[in-house]
């Protein structure tokens, strides 16, 4: 039985899905996007967690980077299209804020 992925990925736009490509990479992400042969992901990276390391106590620090105690940065997600020819599973993760 042949998926329809395209249909698939419609359904799940803007839900955050685990995705298995047939040459075996796996990606989790956020469906941003659908068109005719692609699908682009917003796939999260922690970039601003490894930053916050070592950061100085001082709330003028704080303030300068836009974040105060209790606030932390956001992640930053970067996209990345894969084709639907690709694609050999796409399935939804639970996502927990």
């Amino acid at each position: 039985m042949d998926t329809n992925y395209q249909q698939l990925a419609w359904n799940c736009i803007n839900k955050y899905v685990g995705m298995t490509t047939t040459d075996g990479q796996n990606f989790d992400g956020f469906i941003a996007h659908v068109d005719q042969d692609y699908v682009t992901l917003a796939v999260p990276s922690n970039e601003m967690i490894g930053q916050m390391n070592g950061m100085p106590a001082n709330a003028s620090t704080y303030r300068q980077f836009g974040y105060y105690p209790g606030f932390y940065p956001r992640r930053r997600f970067y996209p990345r299209r894969i084709p639907f020819g690709a694609i050999a599973a796409l399935y939804l993760l639970p996502f927990f804020i």
